[in-house]
């Protein structure tokens, strides 16, 4: 058994040594399989992919971000169109998170080293080489104990590195559900980079289960059902160091592989509906400001700015943009919000906001 004090110079390579073959583990595995499927062909299906990706990933980010402190308002997330414009530092990082999943989905390269430190970098903003110098330890916030210390040495941390990308690339047996929470754990314990190691590890699962052809696009949102259980999480990554039993661990990220289908899928249809219910009520509306342009716009975020219209060629004008908005206010297809955000006025899509019921407060 290691001392969490020092580092862990002898974490076991993989493959596991412990057998992978648990009947519990089986029962568990299909109907997270099953969701999964589901979400996948519930996603492809949607009428533009935006209206998953650019809203509700940030609603990921935003989770994944809290798990590691980093907290922002959803007023001033969804206000902002890029983290260069973000307003502030925390929420420029939840961008950056979502960045890092659409560019590294969009990435033609499998998962390796350079990928994973590409993504890191992204998330922080800054270059995020693998770890040079010793010193990194994990501290539980409450009581300021060092409950883990990672292995130092950028030779070591590299090899180890090489080691588990192989083996997730290697066709063997191993279910990619079970081989994605494996080296979810494992690129945790080699935490190779002084910061960002827990997002950048949530996003190589996602782009592993995409890269394995079981989701056709990063529609997996973890990090959620991950915070609420935040603590179990890392009670069980500590566990399996401590023991080498991976199947306590497994059992529960395949559950929360299970629920976060089941919660993506959901999430997916309302919004599908909601795009569906307001390409209809706009053409009713005023076909002459309809297009589908205009309702992919109002399902990139919750908040619509005038500006957008603009910019993505749905209105020739400021002006003709703000006629727009206060239209499809006034027939209830938008809410004009009573803040300013960075002394811009904002339109609440209220058919988005209610698909999205209880994960946003503007």
């Amino acid at each position: 058994m290691y001392d969490p004090q020092k580092p862990y110079y002898n974490l076991p390579k993989l493959p596991p040594a412990q057998s992978l073959e648990s009947i519990a583990l089986f029962k568990a595995l299909i109907p997270a399989s099953e969701a999964l499927a589901k979400l996948s062909a519930t996603a492809e299906h949607l009428p533009n992919e935006a209206a998953l990706y650019q809203s509700v990933i940030l609603l990921e980010a935003k989770a994944s971000s809290a798990i590691e402190h980093i907290i922002t308002t959803d007023g001033d997330l969804f206000s902002a169109e890029s983290s260069e414009k973000a307003a502030d530092p925390m929420t420029k990082e939840v961008h950056r998170y979502a960045e890092a999943v659409q560019k590294g989905w969009l990435s033609d390269r499998p998962i390796c080293t350079p990928v994973i430190e590409y993504i890191c970098s992204i998330i922080k903003g800054r270059t995020m080489d693998v770890r040079k110098v010793p010193g990194t330890s994990l501290i539980r916030p409450s009581t300021g104990e060092v409950i883990y210390t990672p292995p130092d040495g950028e030779a070591l941390l590299r090899d180890l590195l090489d080691n588990l990308f192989f083996w997730m690339n290697d066709e063997n047996d191993v279910h990619p559900i079970i081989k994605a929470a494996i080296a979810h754990y494992q690129f945790e314990s080699i935490h190779p980079f002084t910061d960002g190691n827990g997002r950048a590890g949530r996003i190589m699962v996602v782009l592993y289960l995409v890269e394995q052809k079981f989701l056709n696009t990063p529609a997996l949102f973890l990090s959620g059902e991950i915070l609420r259980g935040r603590e179990q999480y890392y009670s069980l990554l500590q566990t399996t160091r401590d023991t080498g039993d991976f199947f306590p661990y497994l059992i529960w990220f395949v559950g929360i592989v299970h629920k976060a289908s089941q919660q993506s899928t959901v999430r997916a249809n309302k919004v599908r509906r909601a795009m569906q219910e307001v390409k209809h009520e706009v053409r009713a509306l005023n076909n002459a400001i309809y297009s589908q342009e205009l309702v992919n716009l109002l399902f990139t975020s919750p908040l619509v700015f005038a500006h957008q219209l603009v910019e993505q060629g749905v209105a020739g004008s400021l002006s003709t943009a703000h006629t727009y908005l206060k239209e499809l206010g006034k027939a209830g297809l938008l809410l004009k919000s009573d803040k300013r955000y960075q002394r811009k006025v904002g339109y609440v899509n209220v058919r988005l906001l209610d698909a999205l019921s209880g994960e946003i407060e503007l």
